[in-house]
Formats: structure tokens, C-alpha cells, sequence
């Protein structure tokens, strides 16, 4: 390939036509093999199912406690557990995709190639990313249908997509610096432990199944922390009572997240670039030290 070539395919147009092309072919994974795709979204709704039923037996003596959403706790577990599956996605999904490129022998390769590791491992998480939000948009749409929950009648969607929008890069930065784990402390099978304890501080201290306000002092240190707690805030606010800015669960969970993403995103990759580096310079990609 000659020179001239590498520079037309370089720059930000060309690395964002590779990771288009990644998640191209993510799709046309799930596509051409039918079974994985409906057990990939199988998968994706069995947890908002099994607490769309828990809640509901729940919602009757739990509403006093989500006052501020609304008083339905139906539907303040709903929102949660779909944006958290949302945001499990792109905390997973870098680590995910780091490991199977190596066991399958790609990792060179993708070093290789003109931008590199970062457009398969960012095109694939857009694709993921996407994917989960259709579907939990989906359930959402069908769970409405069946009862039990609202919508606020007016959403703000600038305010709302902003919101998606850090919160999505804050559990991103989060996957990406576990993903680094892979070659700075050789975690080469399992799980990173930044997304492993990520996943459970979420379900303890996060307020995604109980107001964080009911937490025991130490835990509701502990989500203070975690940008989930700031995202489902927020969310739950803008969703379910149609707040704008203006609201002060809306600011606090905006300022959290937004502190969130400029960390993690950036915590997330120097530590993934660091990593890269020490790889090539003890021997390649695909070399298990």
C-alpha cells in the first residue's frame, strides 16, 4: 500500500468509515446466524421481565419511596434496569471484544491495519451500544402496552440525549479501562475485575432497584461514586415526571455524569493506549507474557 493510500484512508473520515465497517459486520454476524440473534435479545429482555413481575409485587407498598419519580415503583424499577442494561453493554463490551480478537488470532492483525485496534473495538461497541437500546426501547413499548407504568406525557429529548449520551460514555470509559486490564495485569480469560466490581456496586449502592436515599450510610457513599447512580437519577426524572433542567435531581444527575464521562472516558483511554504500548514493546499483540 502505498503511502498516499494510507493518508486518503487516514484521518477522522477513514477511522470512522473502519469502525462503521466493524459494526457492519457485527450486524451481519447476528444476521446471517438467526438463533444467536434471538438468543442475544432473549437475553437482553430476561432482566427487565423478571423485574417488570418482582416490582409489581412490590409497587404497592413502595411508592411512597420514589415520591420524587413519580411514586410509581413499577416503573422506577423499569427505566433502571433497561438504561442499566443499555449501560452494561458498553461496560462489557470492550473487554469482550479486546479477548475474542486474541483467541481468535485477529489482534495483529487489527494493529496492523491503518487505525489500528481502537475502530474494531469502538465500531463493535456502537453496534452493541445500538443494539441494546432498540431493544430496550422495544420492551419498554411493550410493557407500557401492558400496564402498570407511564410516561410523562412531554420529554425533554434534548436534555434526555445529552444525558444518554454521557452516560453511555462514562460506562464506555469504564468498559475501556477494564479492557486494558487485558495486557497490563495479563487477564487473558474470565473478567476484568474494573467491570466485574463495577456490575455488583451497581446493584448494591446505585438506587437501580432501591432509592438510594434507603441505603445505609456507607452505601450511599459508595454510589455517590458510580456514574450509574447519576445516569438512573437523572433519567427517572426526565422520563417519568417530564422534569427539565430545572429540576435538581436533573442538575445533580447532569453535573455527576458529566464529571463521570470526562474521568472515565479519559481514565479509559490512557490507560487502554498504555496498555497497547506495553504489549508491543513485550513482544506483539497476540503474545501471552
Amino acid at each position: 500500500m502505498t503511502r498516499a493510500t494510507e493518508q486518503q484512508q487516514g484521518g477522522i473520515g477513514g477511522f470512522v468509515r473502519a469502525c462503521t465497517a466493524t459494526a457492519r459486520l457485527e450486524y451481519r454476524n447476528l444476521r446471517y446466524y438467526p438463533v444467536n440473534l434471538l438468543l442475544t435479545a432473549a437475553q437482553e429482555l430476561t432482566a427487565v421481565g423478571v423485574w417488570y413481575f418482582v416490582a409489581r409485587f412490590l409497587a404497592a407498598r413502595a411508592g411512597e419511596a420514589v415520591s420524587d419519580y413519580g411514586g410509581n415503583y413499577l416503573a422506577y424499577v423499569v427505566v433502571g434496569v433497561l438504561l442499566n442494561q443499555i449501560g452494561l453493554t458498553a461496560l462489557n463490551s470492550p473487554f469482550t471484544t479486546v479477548s475474542e480478537a486474541f483467541w481468535d488470532k485477529r489482534l495483529e492483525t487489527y494493529r496492523l491495519a491503518v487505525h489500528g485496534i481502537w475502530a474494531n473495538l469502538l465500531g463493535r461497541l456502537a453496534w452493541q451500544v445500538g443494539f441494546s437500546t432498540v431493544l430496550q426501547g422495544v420492551a419498554y413499548a411493550g410493557l407500557l402496552a401492558a400496564g402498570g407504568i407511564s410516561v410523562a406525557g412531554s420529554l425533554p429529548w434534548g436534555v434526555l440525549a445529552i444525558t444518554f449520551v454521557l452516560f453511555l460514555i462514562a460506562n464506555a470509559g469504564l468498559g475501556i479501562a477494564g479492557a486494558s486490564l487485558f495486557f497490563l495485569l495479563e487477564v487473558k480469560s474470565g473478567q476484568d475485575p474494573i467491570t466485574w466490581a463495577y456490575r455488583y456496586l451497581v446493584q448494591l449502592a446505585s438506587g437501580l432497584y432501591i432509592p438510594v436515599a434507603l441505603l445505609p450510610g456507607w452505601l450511599h457513599a459508595v454510589g455517590g461514586l458510580l456514574p450509574q447512580t447519576y445516569g438512573l437519577t437523572a433519567v427517572r426524572a426526565l422520563v417519568l415526571t417530564g422534569a427539565g433542567l430545572e429540576s435538581p435531581l436533573v442538575q445533580a444527575g447532569l453535573t455527576g455524569l458529566t464529571v463521570a464521562a470526562g474521568l472515565c472516558g479519559a481514565g479509559g483511554g490512557g490507560l487502554f493506549a498504555l496498555a497497547l504500548r506495553r504489549a508491543e514493546g513485550q513482544g506483539g499483540m497476540g503474545v501471552v507474557v
